[in-house]
């Protein structure tokens, strides 16, 4: 089976949702199309991103022309200026979320690598500048601050850091700015300890630790990575959900970790079989909740189950085009 054909026709869907506003129809019932209330910018940015690393392997200017009219939704619905124009942020009704400030960066980053306009890269940098404005005395990044008061709140993702961590280095990736890198190195000197999202099965600090690996293919850095690879492993209880997502978002993870560069001492051969083999058997379980217009469903048996939202379609695509960028067939 081509798994970047079915990544392809996930973003093609994805553009088939797009409004003349520049939104997604962003949460929609499969069987008889009724829309369905709410929206979520820090998803809409983390679709952008995924629909434009579809266009990195497929050059479908749809695609594009889409992206390019969902960040101008982006920017003039959610960009704000948080207490002063230098402190540029990402904010939904009133809040602010690192997240949100983290996927528009990915997004925006991508843009700019497609078309190279600067006005794309200049508008992440600020955005990436937000959040290290934002780390606490104790070096944690705020992960929600309400936009009006300023209040932080006590909510905190199991998600957030890892994106942020992940748009920060990809920053650095383009402009071999040293501030990026050297904070994201100081902050993961201090999660790696801690085992961060290794119980979380995190799939964003794997994207975060296999570009890392690029520039520090150290055993601390390979190491964090394995735990939370090898959590996942041996954890599947996500599978028992029967929702597409958290499958996706595994199979995502464990493709980042098959992409890592190793220290030269390590041969985890066996562990990467593994991986591969979870990968496989994840991906024909993605296939069940698969639409033929490309599009994925919630699953989970419940009154949801048939419901389809853009982050869905966006975990399933990610996980098959990367899988389709190793030459393997399902």
């Amino acid at each position: 089976m081509d798994t970047l054909e079915i990544a392809h026709a996930g973003a093609t869907c994805l553009t088939n949702l797009i409004q003349k506003n520049g939104s997604f129809k962003y949460r929609y019932d499969s069987q008889d199309d009724t829309p369905l209330k709410g929206y979520n910018v820090l998803r809409h940015a983390g679709t952008v991103w995924a629909m434009l690393d579809v266009y990195r392997d497929v050059s479908d200017k749809k695609i594009l022309a889409c992206c390019r009219q969902a960040t101008h939704y982006l920017f003039d619905t959610n960009l704000r200026f948080f207490r002063s124009y230098n402190n540029v942020c990402i904010c939904e009704d009133n809040t602010i979320k690192l997240g949100g400030n983290a996927l528009s960066t990915l997004a925006l980053v991508s843009l700019f690598e497609i078309t190279q306009d600067h006005f794309l890269l200049a508008v992440a940098e600020q955005l990436a500048q937000f959040m290290l404005d934002q780390r606490m005395e104790n070096g944690s990044l705020v992960h929600k601050r309400y936009f009006q008061s300023g209040k932080i709140s006590k909510f905190h993702s199991m998600y957030y850091t890892g994106e942020a961590l992940f748009a920060l280095l990809t920053l650095h990736r383009l402009t071999q700015q040293k501030c990026w890198y050297e904070t994201v190195r100081e902050i993961e000197n201090e999660l790696a300890p801690k085992d961060y999202g290794v119980e979380e099965q995190s799939h964003w600090m794997l994207y975060f630790l296999e570009l890392l690996s690029n520039y520090d293919a150290s055993p601390l850095t390979y190491l964090h990575a394995k735990k939370i690879a090898s959590h996942i492993l041996e954890n599947p209880d996500y599978l028992s959900w029967e929702r597409s997502t958290p499958i996706a978002c595994r199979s995502e993870g464990l493709l980042a970790f098959l992409r890592m560069k190793r220290p030269n001492d390590i041969d985890d051969k066996a562990l990467r079989e593994r991986c591969l083999e979870q990968i496989k058997y994840n991906l024909n379980r993605q296939l069940t909740f698969r639409l033929p217009d490309g599009s994925f469903i919630r699953g989970g048996n419940d009154r949801r189950t048939n419901e389809v939202r853009i982050d869905y379609i966006q975990h399933n695509i990610s996980s098959f085009l990367h899988y389709a960028r190793l030459g393997l067939h399902l």
